[in-house]
């Protein structure tokens, strides 16, 4: 299993009504295809991981490069894992104000370089806590 986290931009457009979209999709398509993970979006801004077997995961990130509602998607990191953070959600969300981003802004500046597959899961870790403090419920 590998566990994937990649930013993109939202197009000027993205609305509450695109995010529920997004979401129904995610949530049927991740439940059949095993794949967990959450959306974080704000700003402008989309950061997603996922979890999965390989294959199915790098297959899911192919369409997501082909949906039009965002733009200049880049992978961050991907790594090896050997269980999963976010087992409980099919697609788990939260709406983040610009600054959480910060949280990975290390890793965006860093992404061409090796990482430390156990710095990239603490920052999992940090996002996975930043969503069990803001009550949101896995799906």
């Amino acid at each position: 299993m590998i566990r994937l986290l990649y930013c993109s931009q939202a197009r000027s457009d993205f609305s509450e009504e695109v995010l529920k979209e997004i979401l129904l999709t995610s949530r049927k398509n991740n439940s059949a295809a095993g794949i967990t993970g959450v959306l974080v979006h704000g700003g402008g801004m989309f950061m997603q991981v996922l979890e999965g077997p390989e294959q199915t995961v790098l297959r899911t990130y192919m369409k997501i490069l082909d949906d039009k509602r965002h733009t200049d998607s880049r992978i961050i990191q991907i790594s090896p894992i050997k269980e999963r953070m976010f087992d409980n959600w099919t697609m788990g969300v939260i709406e983040a104000e610009p600054l959480t981003f910060e949280h990975v802004a290390k890793l965006r500046a860093n992404r061409l370089e090796t990482l430390n597959a156990d710095a990239f899961t603490q920052v999992i870790r940090e996002f996975n806590a930043l969503l069990a403090y803001s009550g949101q419920i896995g799906q």
